[in-house]
């Protein structure tokens, strides 16, 4: 899960286009736009449709690399990028793990966090289709075979990434906001006394 997770992020800190001429936004949306703050809802399918899997909770997204992606339901847990790692904190089990980014995203979706435009056109092809931004991978070696976007009043509200193995993972999301003034230590993940921690935790030991 965690995986299908880090790549929805990575999806949601590219920019989003607006109004008529989506690729255009979506150059425009990338200079303009560093951060967002709102709510989610996550639903996963099978290659039939089925719903496999849903959870909901809030979201806080700052480019480069740094996002607090907090599930609510169906059970508590805590993604955190501080820039150079993730942590992923399982509250029922009292576990964090923590690896580097690029060993968890690899170059292809650490790109679409921290990349300039120019190099997104360099490593995916872009197209509209029915009011849908497809993204489709360049090369092999990444671990989605397509990402769609679909923008409603010049904000985000749905972001499809099919992983290749015939599963749809879906985001909706709500009461967004741009452009948020976060604390600087906002995506800093401090480790709660008594939970175990697997990984190294680097210069946050």
């Amino acid at each position: 899960m965690t995986r299908c997770v880090t790549l929805l992020i990575a999806a949601l800190l590219l920019p989003f286009p607006a109004q008529s001429d989506p690729l255009q936004e979506l150059e425009h949306y990338f200079f303009s736009v560093s951060s967002l703050e709102g709510r989610f809802i996550q639903e996963t399918r099978d290659e039939d449709g089925r719903l496999l899997e849903r959870s909901e909770g809030s979201l806080a997204l700052q480019r480069p690399n740094r996002f607090h992606w907090h599930y609510e339901e169906p059970f508590e847990q805590d993604l955190v990028a501080d820039g150079e790692r993730l942590w992923v904190y399982d509250r029922d089990l009292e576990q964090i793990s923590v690896r580097p980014l690029d060993d968890v995203l690899g170059s292809g979706p650490a790109l679409m966090l921290s990349g300039e435009f120019t190099a997104l056109e360099e490593h995916f092809r872009l197209r509209v289709e029915d009011g849908w931004i497809q993204l489709e991978p360049r090369e092999e070696g990444w671990e989605v075979s397509g990402i769609r976007l679909q923008m409603e009043d010049g904000l985000p509200r749905r972001v499809l990434v099919e992983d290749g193995l015939g599963q749809i993972n879906e985001l909706q999301l709500e009461d967004l906001r741009q452009n948020v003034g976060f604390p600087r230590d906002r995506f800093h993940f401090r480790i709660p006394e008594g939970v175990d921690v697997i990984g190294d935790t680097g210069e946050w030991d």
